[in-house]
Protein backbone atom coordinates (compact mmCIF):
# COMPACT_ATOMS: atom_id res chain seq x y z
CA UNK A 1 0.00 0.00 0.00
CA UNK A 2 2.64 2.55 0.68
CA UNK A 3 4.38 1.85 -2.53
CA UNK A 4 0.72 2.52 -4.41
CA UNK A 5 0.82 5.83 -2.60
CA UNK A 6 4.20 6.55 -3.43
CA UNK A 7 3.94 5.95 -7.22
CA UNK A 8 0.72 8.21 -7.04
CA UNK A 9 2.29 11.19 -5.56
CA UNK A 10 5.10 10.89 -7.76
CA UNK A 11 2.87 10.94 -10.69
CA UNK A 12 0.79 14.45 -8.54
CA UNK A 13 4.55 15.87 -8.76
CA UNK A 14 4.94 14.94 -12.74
CA UNK A 15 1.64 16.18 -13.56
CA UNK A 16 2.23 19.65 -11.09
CA UNK A 17 5.85 20.15 -12.98
CA UNK A 18 4.20 19.17 -16.28
CA UNK A 19 1.14 21.85 -15.55
CA UNK A 20 3.50 24.55 -14.15
CA UNK A 21 6.02 23.90 -17.13
CA UNK A 22 3.06 24.11 -19.66
CA UNK A 23 2.04 27.30 -18.46
CA UNK A 24 5.05 29.18 -18.52
CA UNK A 25 5.41 27.84 -21.78
CA UNK A 26 2.82 29.29 -23.15
CA UNK A 27 3.46 32.59 -21.97
CA UNK A 28 7.47 32.37 -22.75
CA UNK A 29 6.00 32.30 -26.59
CA UNK A 30 3.21 34.44 -25.78
CA UNK A 31 6.31 36.72 -24.86
CA UNK A 32 8.07 36.71 -28.05
CA UNK A 33 6.00 39.30 -29.86
CA UNK A 34 7.30 41.73 -27.43
CA UNK A 35 10.68 42.44 -27.95
CA UNK A 36 9.82 41.93 -31.57
CA UNK A 37 7.62 45.03 -31.80
CA UNK A 38 11.43 46.91 -32.51
CA UNK A 39 11.78 44.64 -35.39
CA UNK A 40 8.11 45.21 -36.90
CA UNK A 41 7.41 48.66 -35.79
CA UNK A 42 10.18 49.34 -38.71
CA UNK A 43 9.54 46.43 -40.81
CA UNK A 44 5.66 46.15 -41.20
CA UNK A 45 5.89 50.23 -41.36
CA UNK A 46 3.71 49.62 -37.81
CA UNK A 47 2.17 52.85 -36.25
CA UNK A 48 1.28 53.79 -32.45
CA UNK A 49 -2.23 52.67 -33.48
CA UNK A 50 -1.53 49.65 -35.18
CA UNK A 51 0.89 48.71 -32.31
CA UNK A 52 -1.91 49.35 -29.72
CA UNK A 53 -4.00 47.28 -31.74
CA UNK A 54 -1.36 44.21 -31.90
CA UNK A 55 -2.16 44.52 -28.03
CA UNK A 56 -5.60 44.47 -27.75
CA UNK A 57 -5.98 41.60 -30.40
CA UNK A 58 -3.78 39.54 -28.06
CA UNK A 59 -6.46 40.81 -25.13
CA UNK A 60 -9.29 39.86 -27.15
CA UNK A 61 -8.55 36.56 -27.73
CA UNK A 62 -8.06 36.39 -24.19
CA UNK A 63 -11.56 37.36 -23.32
CA UNK A 64 -12.79 35.59 -25.81
CA UNK A 65 -11.52 32.01 -24.23
CA UNK A 66 -12.35 33.15 -20.67
CA UNK A 67 -16.00 34.43 -21.43
CA UNK A 68 -16.75 31.55 -23.81
CA UNK A 69 -14.77 28.77 -22.71
CA UNK A 70 -14.07 29.35 -19.43
CA UNK A 71 -15.63 26.42 -17.65
CA UNK A 72 -14.70 23.80 -20.47
CA UNK A 73 -12.27 21.68 -18.91
CA UNK A 74 -14.85 21.31 -16.29
CA UNK A 75 -16.72 19.05 -19.69
CA UNK A 76 -13.28 17.91 -21.35
CA UNK A 77 -11.44 17.31 -18.53
CA UNK A 78 -7.80 20.07 -17.52
CA UNK A 79 -5.76 18.04 -20.20
CA UNK A 80 -8.21 18.53 -23.41
CA UNK A 81 -8.41 21.99 -22.73
CA UNK A 82 -4.98 22.39 -22.13
CA UNK A 83 -3.52 20.71 -25.53
CA UNK A 84 -6.32 22.35 -26.92
CA UNK A 85 -4.36 25.66 -25.99
CA UNK A 86 -1.06 24.51 -27.04
CA UNK A 87 -2.25 24.28 -30.65
CA UNK A 88 -3.57 27.27 -30.74
CA UNK A 89 -0.55 29.20 -29.91
CA UNK A 90 1.85 26.82 -32.32
CA UNK A 91 -0.56 27.89 -35.29
CA UNK A 92 -0.15 31.45 -33.92
CA UNK A 93 3.72 30.98 -33.89
CA UNK A 94 3.65 29.33 -37.70
CA UNK A 95 2.25 32.89 -38.96
CA UNK A 96 4.63 35.05 -36.64
CA UNK A 97 7.00 32.97 -38.45
CA UNK A 98 5.81 34.22 -42.22
CA UNK A 99 4.05 37.66 -41.21
CA UNK A 100 4.62 40.46 -43.87
CA UNK A 101 1.80 42.21 -42.29
CA UNK A 102 0.06 44.42 -39.32
CA UNK A 103 -3.31 42.22 -40.10
CA UNK A 104 -1.34 39.38 -40.06
CA UNK A 105 0.27 40.22 -36.83
CA UNK A 106 -3.18 40.93 -35.50
CA UNK A 107 -4.50 37.36 -36.37
CA UNK A 108 -1.58 35.39 -34.72
CA UNK A 109 -1.57 37.75 -31.08
CA UNK A 110 -5.57 36.85 -31.23
CA UNK A 111 -4.99 33.29 -31.44
CA UNK A 112 -1.76 33.58 -29.16
CA UNK A 113 -4.49 35.12 -26.61
CA UNK A 114 -6.86 32.51 -27.24
CA UNK A 115 -4.71 30.00 -25.93
CA UNK A 116 -3.11 32.32 -23.35
CA UNK A 117 -6.80 32.18 -22.01
CA UNK A 118 -7.45 28.77 -22.38
CA UNK A 119 -4.30 27.92 -19.60
CA UNK A 120 -5.20 31.16 -17.52
CA UNK A 121 -8.49 28.73 -16.68
CA UNK A 122 -7.88 25.16 -17.36
CA UNK A 123 -3.92 25.32 -17.15
CA UNK A 124 -4.47 27.26 -13.69
CA UNK A 125 -7.15 25.64 -12.25
CA UNK A 126 -4.97 22.01 -13.38
CA UNK A 127 -1.60 23.59 -11.16
CA UNK A 128 -3.24 24.17 -8.21
CA UNK A 129 -5.20 20.71 -8.81
CA UNK A 130 -2.07 19.00 -8.70
CA UNK A 131 -0.69 20.94 -5.62
CA UNK A 132 1.95 19.31 -2.85
CA UNK A 133 -0.70 18.38 -0.01
CA UNK A 134 1.11 19.34 2.33
CA UNK A 135 2.00 22.73 0.03
CA UNK A 136 -1.11 23.79 -0.76
CA UNK A 137 0.33 27.13 -0.90
CA UNK A 138 2.67 26.55 -3.72
CA UNK A 139 -0.03 25.63 -6.02
CA UNK A 140 -1.81 29.03 -5.98
CA UNK A 141 1.35 31.15 -5.57
CA UNK A 142 3.00 29.36 -8.72
CA UNK A 143 -0.43 29.90 -10.60
CA UNK A 144 0.34 33.96 -10.05
CA UNK A 145 3.48 33.82 -10.71
CA UNK A 146 3.83 31.41 -13.59
CA UNK A 147 2.55 33.88 -16.28
CA UNK A 148 5.28 36.30 -15.52
CA UNK A 149 7.84 34.02 -15.08
CA UNK A 150 7.13 32.93 -18.58
CA UNK A 151 6.85 36.84 -20.26
CA UNK A 152 10.25 37.63 -17.92
CA UNK A 153 11.76 34.52 -19.67
CA UNK A 154 10.31 34.67 -23.54
CA UNK A 155 11.51 38.60 -23.24
CA UNK A 156 14.69 38.04 -22.22
CA UNK A 157 15.69 35.03 -24.32
CA UNK A 158 13.77 36.68 -27.51
CA UNK A 159 16.11 40.05 -26.73
CA UNK A 160 19.22 38.49 -26.38
CA UNK A 161 18.64 36.12 -29.72
CA UNK A 162 17.41 38.99 -32.03
CA UNK A 163 20.26 40.98 -30.68
CA UNK A 164 22.73 39.18 -31.33
CA UNK A 165 21.38 37.60 -34.13
CA UNK A 166 21.91 33.40 -32.75
CA UNK A 167 18.32 32.65 -34.60
CA UNK A 168 16.56 35.00 -37.30
CA UNK A 169 13.24 35.70 -36.21
CA UNK A 170 11.60 33.03 -38.70
CA UNK A 171 14.01 30.07 -36.62
CA UNK A 172 12.57 31.70 -33.34
CA UNK A 173 8.94 30.88 -34.04
CA UNK A 174 9.97 27.71 -35.49
CA UNK A 175 12.06 27.09 -31.89
CA UNK A 176 9.08 27.64 -29.98
CA UNK A 177 6.81 25.28 -32.17
CA UNK A 178 9.30 22.09 -31.07
CA UNK A 179 8.99 23.72 -27.46
CA UNK A 180 5.37 23.54 -27.50
CA UNK A 181 5.27 20.21 -29.17
CA UNK A 182 7.36 18.95 -25.83
CA UNK A 183 5.30 20.50 -23.93
CA UNK A 184 2.25 18.42 -25.53
CA UNK A 185 4.06 14.92 -25.30
CA UNK A 186 4.49 15.73 -21.12
CA UNK A 187 0.57 17.05 -21.57
CA UNK A 188 -0.02 13.37 -22.86
CA UNK A 189 1.66 11.64 -20.06
CA UNK A 190 -0.01 13.21 -16.91
CA UNK A 191 -2.68 12.55 -14.76
CA UNK A 192 -6.51 14.09 -15.41
CA UNK A 193 -7.77 15.95 -12.21
CA UNK A 194 -11.41 16.22 -13.48
CA UNK A 195 -13.60 13.77 -14.71
CA UNK A 196 -15.23 13.78 -18.42
CA UNK A 197 -18.69 15.32 -18.51
CA UNK A 198 -18.64 16.60 -14.84
CA UNK A 199 -20.48 19.29 -15.87
CA UNK A 200 -22.49 19.09 -19.12
CA UNK A 201 -21.31 20.35 -22.17
CA UNK A 202 -25.05 22.97 -22.56
CA UNK A 203 -24.42 24.22 -19.21
CA UNK A 204 -20.32 25.23 -19.36
CA UNK A 205 -20.56 27.04 -22.67
CA UNK A 206 -23.46 29.49 -21.58
CA UNK A 207 -21.43 32.44 -20.89
CA UNK A 208 -21.64 33.72 -17.19
CA UNK A 209 -19.14 34.71 -14.45
CA UNK A 210 -18.91 32.22 -11.87
CA UNK A 211 -18.03 33.67 -8.88
CA UNK A 212 -20.25 32.32 -5.56
CA UNK A 213 -22.06 34.80 -3.89
CA UNK A 214 -20.12 34.56 -0.39
CA UNK A 215 -16.58 35.69 -2.66
CA UNK A 216 -18.35 38.33 -4.46
CA UNK A 217 -16.17 41.70 -2.54
CA UNK A 218 -13.45 40.03 -2.40
CA UNK A 219 -13.46 39.21 -6.29
CA UNK A 220 -14.22 43.04 -6.39
CA UNK A 221 -10.89 43.32 -4.87
CA UNK A 222 -8.38 40.42 -6.16
CA UNK A 223 -10.10 42.05 -9.80
CA UNK A 224 -8.97 45.45 -8.91
CA UNK A 225 -5.71 44.59 -8.24
CA UNK A 226 -5.30 42.46 -11.44
CA UNK A 227 -6.16 45.45 -13.37
CA UNK A 228 -3.65 47.60 -11.76
CA UNK A 229 -0.81 45.44 -12.60
CA UNK A 230 -1.87 43.97 -15.85
CA UNK A 231 -2.96 47.40 -17.33
CA UNK A 232 0.77 49.18 -16.56
CA UNK A 233 2.47 45.23 -17.95
CA UNK A 234 0.06 46.03 -20.79
CA UNK A 235 1.45 49.46 -22.07
CA UNK A 236 4.76 48.49 -21.68
CA UNK A 237 4.14 45.00 -23.94
CA UNK A 238 3.04 47.89 -26.72
CA UNK A 239 5.07 50.86 -26.16
CA UNK A 240 8.65 49.54 -24.39
CA UNK A 241 10.35 50.55 -27.76
CA UNK A 242 8.41 54.08 -27.86
CA UNK A 243 10.17 54.55 -23.97
CA UNK A 244 13.03 53.14 -25.01
CA UNK A 245 13.35 56.15 -27.61
CA UNK A 246 12.25 58.34 -25.58
CA UNK A 247 14.26 57.87 -22.88
CA UNK A 248 17.40 56.30 -24.00
CA UNK A 249 17.54 57.93 -27.12
CA UNK A 250 17.65 54.42 -29.23
CA UNK A 251 15.48 51.41 -29.74
CA UNK A 252 15.97 47.91 -30.32
CA UNK A 253 15.00 44.44 -29.67
CA UNK A 254 17.44 43.95 -26.70
CA UNK A 255 16.95 47.85 -25.00
CA UNK A 256 13.22 46.67 -25.69
CA UNK A 257 13.17 43.34 -24.11
CA UNK A 258 15.65 44.85 -20.59
CA UNK A 259 12.74 47.51 -20.15
CA UNK A 260 9.53 45.27 -20.15
CA UNK A 261 12.00 42.87 -17.82
CA UNK A 262 12.71 45.76 -15.59
CA UNK A 263 8.34 45.38 -14.81
CA UNK A 264 8.16 41.61 -15.34
CA UNK A 265 11.11 39.87 -13.42
CA UNK A 266 10.59 41.69 -9.73
CA UNK A 267 6.53 41.10 -10.60
CA UNK A 268 7.14 37.33 -10.58
CA UNK A 269 9.69 37.32 -7.88
CA UNK A 270 7.24 38.99 -5.55
CA UNK A 271 4.29 36.94 -6.47
CA UNK A 272 6.52 34.03 -5.05
CA UNK A 273 7.70 35.41 -2.11
CA UNK A 274 4.76 37.45 -0.73
CA UNK A 275 2.71 33.80 -1.22
CA UNK A 276 4.50 33.35 2.20
CA UNK A 277 2.88 36.23 3.89
CA UNK A 278 -0.76 37.30 5.41
CA UNK A 279 -2.77 38.56 2.03
CA UNK A 280 -4.91 40.88 4.30
CA UNK A 281 -2.01 42.67 5.83
CA UNK A 282 0.04 43.30 2.52
CA UNK A 283 -2.45 44.38 0.19
CA UNK A 284 -2.73 47.77 1.44
CA UNK A 285 0.86 48.21 1.68
CA UNK A 286 1.53 46.85 -1.67
CA UNK A 287 -1.26 48.32 -3.46
CA UNK A 288 0.03 51.86 -2.38
CA UNK A 289 3.82 51.02 -3.27
CA UNK A 290 2.00 50.45 -6.86
CA UNK A 291 -0.01 53.55 -7.02
CA UNK A 292 3.34 55.51 -5.97
CA UNK A 293 5.39 53.94 -8.04
CA UNK A 294 3.39 53.86 -11.54
CA UNK A 295 2.45 57.55 -11.30
CA UNK A 296 6.18 58.12 -10.68
CA UNK A 297 6.72 56.14 -14.35
CA UNK A 298 4.56 58.10 -16.07
CA UNK A 299 6.17 61.36 -15.07
CA UNK A 300 9.76 60.67 -15.50
CA UNK A 301 8.82 59.73 -19.58
CA UNK A 302 7.54 63.21 -19.52
CA UNK A 303 10.80 64.20 -18.30
CA UNK A 304 12.98 61.75 -19.74
CA UNK A 305 15.14 60.95 -16.69
CA UNK A 306 16.75 57.68 -17.44
CA UNK A 307 17.63 56.21 -13.51
CA UNK A 308 13.98 57.38 -12.42
CA UNK A 309 12.28 55.48 -14.85
CA UNK A 310 14.33 52.26 -14.19
CA UNK A 311 13.56 52.50 -10.43
CA UNK A 312 9.80 53.03 -11.22
CA UNK A 313 9.28 50.40 -13.63
CA UNK A 314 11.04 48.44 -11.22
CA UNK A 315 9.28 49.32 -7.99
CA UNK A 316 5.64 49.00 -9.97
CA UNK A 317 6.72 45.82 -10.97
CA UNK A 318 7.62 44.38 -7.91
CA UNK A 319 4.51 45.62 -5.61
CA UNK A 320 2.20 44.61 -9.15
CA UNK A 321 3.09 41.42 -8.82
CA UNK A 322 2.57 41.07 -4.83
CA UNK A 323 -0.98 42.86 -5.36
CA UNK A 324 -2.04 39.80 -8.06
CA UNK A 325 -0.50 37.32 -5.72
CA UNK A 326 -2.01 38.28 -2.28
CA UNK A 327 -5.53 38.95 -3.69
CA UNK A 328 -5.40 36.00 -5.60
CA UNK A 329 -4.47 33.75 -2.31
CA UNK A 330 -7.83 36.08 -0.71
CA UNK A 331 -10.07 34.39 -3.20
CA UNK A 332 -9.19 30.98 -3.71
CA UNK A 333 -8.54 30.00 -0.46
CA UNK A 334 -12.27 27.69 0.07
CA UNK A 335 -12.45 27.56 -3.37
CA UNK A 336 -13.66 24.15 -4.29
CA UNK A 337 -12.36 21.69 -7.24
CA UNK A 338 -15.37 22.38 -9.10
CA UNK A 339 -15.57 26.75 -8.25
CA UNK A 340 -11.80 27.23 -9.00
CA UNK A 341 -11.68 27.28 -13.15
CA UNK A 342 -15.02 29.30 -13.05
CA UNK A 343 -13.40 31.95 -10.40
CA UNK A 344 -10.32 31.88 -12.25
CA UNK A 345 -11.37 32.30 -15.55
CA UNK A 346 -13.98 35.27 -13.96
CA UNK A 347 -11.21 36.98 -12.60
CA UNK A 348 -9.13 36.96 -15.76
CA UNK A 349 -11.50 38.03 -18.04
CA UNK A 350 -11.86 40.82 -15.61
CA UNK A 351 -8.28 41.34 -15.85
CA UNK A 352 -7.78 41.17 -19.56
CA UNK A 353 -10.93 43.70 -20.38
CA UNK A 354 -10.02 45.73 -17.74
CA UNK A 355 -6.28 46.33 -19.07
CA UNK A 356 -7.40 46.00 -22.35
CA UNK A 357 -9.69 48.45 -22.65
CA UNK A 358 -6.85 51.57 -22.43
CA UNK A 359 -5.29 50.17 -25.52
CA UNK A 360 -8.56 49.89 -27.31
CA UNK A 361 -8.87 53.80 -27.04
CA UNK A 362 -5.61 54.06 -27.67
CA UNK A 363 -5.91 52.41 -31.08
CA UNK A 364 -8.93 54.45 -31.63
CA UNK A 365 -6.81 57.53 -31.26
CA UNK A 366 -4.28 57.79 -34.55
CA UNK A 367 -2.59 61.25 -32.91
CA UNK A 368 -2.26 60.46 -29.83
CA UNK A 369 0.77 61.48 -27.97
CA UNK A 370 2.74 59.66 -24.52
CA UNK A 371 1.88 62.42 -22.45
CA UNK A 372 -1.63 61.85 -23.01
CA UNK A 373 -1.06 58.10 -22.80
CA UNK A 374 0.26 58.81 -19.72
CA UNK A 375 -2.34 61.12 -18.12
CA UNK A 376 -5.04 58.40 -18.71
CA UNK A 377 -2.94 55.81 -16.96
CA UNK A 378 -2.42 57.66 -13.89
CA UNK A 379 -6.04 58.74 -13.38
CA UNK A 380 -6.53 54.90 -13.88
CA UNK A 381 -4.11 53.96 -11.46
CA UNK A 382 -5.38 55.88 -8.59
CA UNK A 383 -9.10 54.55 -9.23
CA UNK A 384 -7.68 51.17 -8.94
CA UNK A 385 -6.21 52.06 -5.92
CA UNK A 386 -9.37 53.57 -4.60
CA UNK A 387 -11.16 50.55 -5.35
CA UNK A 388 -8.99 48.58 -3.92
CA UNK A 389 -8.80 50.05 -0.20
CA UNK A 390 -12.51 50.54 -0.21
CA UNK A 391 -12.91 46.81 -0.72
CA UNK A 392 -10.42 46.36 2.00
CA UNK A 393 -12.45 48.39 4.58
CA UNK A 394 -15.39 47.13 3.54
CA UNK A 395 -14.27 43.62 4.36
CA UNK A 396 -12.90 44.35 8.13
CA UNK A 397 -15.87 46.76 8.57
CA UNK A 398 -18.58 44.10 8.37
CA UNK A 399 -17.73 40.66 6.91
CA UNK A 400 -19.11 37.61 5.48
CA UNK A 401 -18.39 34.13 6.94
CA UNK A 402 -15.65 33.56 4.10
CA UNK A 403 -14.12 37.08 4.78
CA UNK A 404 -13.84 36.26 8.45
CA UNK A 405 -12.50 33.50 7.63
CA UNK A 406 -9.33 35.42 5.62
CA UNK A 407 -9.31 38.12 7.97
CA UNK A 408 -9.00 35.68 11.56
CA UNK A 409 -5.67 34.11 9.75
Amino acid sequence: MPTNNNQSEKRRLFSFFTAILTLTVSFIVASFAIPMMAIWTESHHLSSSNIANTVLSYFVGCMAALLLFSRLSNFLGRKPVVIISLLLSITASLIFAHSTSADELYVARFLQGLACGLASSAGMAWVVDNSPKNSSWLGTTLTAASPNIGLSIGCLLTGFIVAYRFLSPKLLFEFSIVLLFLCLILVFLSNETMRFNTEPLAKVLVPKFAVPKRLKRIFVLSAAGFVGSWGVGAILQGFSARYAFEIFGKSDALLTALIYLLFIMPNAAAGIIVGKFNPVRTTLFLISVFSVAALSLFLCIHFKTPLLFVLSVFFTGMAGGGVVTATLSLLLLDSTLKERAGIIAALYFCSYVGSGAPNFIIGRMSNITLDEIGIGFSVWVLFVWVVVVTSLLRMKKSPNEAERLRLAR
